[in-house]
């Protein structure tokens, strides 16, 4: 069934190539880019990781058989095509006196572990310019994820769990009040990258919810050599419908649960060297690729539960200098991460991502080669994750270290 709406996928993209001639002369155009992409990884030990050991989000803990020797201390090696990309940029003739543009792009790493291989749909959307406002629709980078400054790391993933991967299906609206500043608030969804609960992962919670995932943002410094950004956001979770009560009674849910989260980002060039960073704090943070959730804390007078979140707090430090007229790329990044625990006791069933982890850090460098089309790229990673036993309130006690290197090359050839 996966295979089937990847072929229809494939040939839907096939007809924009073919079609593409035609709807110039109806004043669209349609332009096809994106690249092919083949790495090669090697980890000195297991990691925690999703996509077959290739996005790493943490070393694995120590895990000692009969005779006391540590299972995950075994190395890890694969080569990866999934990342390559296809990618529709589309213009249309103006709409309301705003000009018109969409996008829609895919890879092939799919949404799990099991499908793999298969396409994915990464982006899908629409916008409407005005002299100062933009309006977004569709499925994009969320406002966490901000394009202004982010790691420019070889791996893949975002730089997770140090740094909030999201896409999400939203409406997004800009105001630029100047060339070099503008403010925007996005209501969006869940699609990909979701929310967990008792059911496990699911886009359900924040649907049952009724409310949208709200964000405003600001940004200042667009078009200079020092930038620097703000992102807030509010989520809202259902994590069920209705619950059994001591009499065996099915009810009608009424609790919900809310978290905020934060994004505080800069970017700085000098001649040819550009250095980004950020700070990022909120609540049940899962739905970015990083430690965080919720879990119970109490029970109403109807024997229903109470939640209360996990906070998190990661930041992170990327540079770059250019050598050779962009030839030629170094660069490096650290990041780090810390569970705060719970804001409350929790009593029952938490649904949480690195419950046992009290902090984790990475540090690497990379090297970029490239001439025209073809880049070649080689990074060295090294992670590191403290591991221990999570008291009542998720607060990490008696940790252990446990750290890795991982050693990545790839080669692109992008049209």
């Amino acid at each position: 069934m996966f295979k089937i709406k990847t072929l229809r996928i494939f040939f839907m993209l096939l007809f924009v190539i073919i079609n593409s001639k035609a709807q110039e002369k109806k004043g669209v155009s349609v332009k096809i880019n994106g690249f092919v992409w083949a790495e090669s990884i090697y980890d000195t030990r297991q990691t925690v990781s999703a996509r077959e050991g290739d996005v790493l989000i943490f070393t694995a803990p120590e895990l000692l058989d009969a005779n006391g020797n540590d299972i995950n201390a075994r190395p890890s090696f694969n080569i990866f095509s999934v990342h390559s990309r296809l990618q529709t940029k589309i213009k249309a003739p103006d709409f309301l006196n705003a000009k018109v543009s969409g996008l829609i792009e895919g890879d092939f790493v799919a949404t799990s572990n099991d499908r793999i291989g298969l396409f994915r749909l990464r982006h899908a959307m629409v916008k409407l310019n005005w002299d100062k406002t933009e309006l977004l629709l569709g499925n994009y980078w969320s406002p966490m994820f901000s394009l202004y400054a982010f790691p420019q790391i070889v791996s893949w993933g975002g730089a997770i769990p140090f740094h909030p991967l999201s896409r999400n299906p939203q409406v997004r609206l800009t105001y630029k009040a100047t060339e070099n500043s503008q403010f925007s608030i996005t209501a969006l969804t869940q699609l990909d990258f979701k929310s967990t609960g008792p059911d496990g992962t699911s886009s359900k919670y924040i649907r049952n919810s009724g409310i949208p995932e709200m964000n405003i943002s600001y940004v200042t410094g667009v078009k200079s050599n020092f930038l620097i950004g703000i992102v807030a956001g509010y989520k809202v979770l259902k994590p069920q419908l209705s619950f059994e009560n001591t009499a065996n009674e099915i009810i009608k849910s009424e609790e919900s649960i809310g978290s905020f989260q934060f994004n505080v980002f800069s970017r700085i060039k000098a001649k040819k060297n550009t250095f980004r960073l950020g700070a990022i704090y909120g609540q049940n943070m899962y739905n970015f690729v990083m430690v965080g959730g919720y879990g119970v804390s109490g029970f109403n007078d109807n024997g229903e539960a109470e939640y209360t979140n996990l906070r998190t707090g990661s930041y992170w430090l990327d540079y770059e200098k250019s050598l050779l007229e962009k030839k030629i790329i170094l660069g490096f990044y650290g990041g780090y991460l810390k569970n705060y625990g719970a804001d409350k006791v929790i009593v029952g069933d938490a649904y949480v991502r690195g419950e046992h982890v009290d902090h984790t850090f990475r540090v690497s460098s990379r090297m970029i080669y490239g001439i025209g089309p073809v880049k070649l790229r080689g990074e060295v990673v090294y992670n590191n994750t403290a591991y221990g036993i999570p008291d009542t309130k998720y607060v990490v006690k008696d940790i252990e270290n446990i750290g890795h290197f991982r050693f990545v090359l790839a080669t692109s050839l992008h049209f």
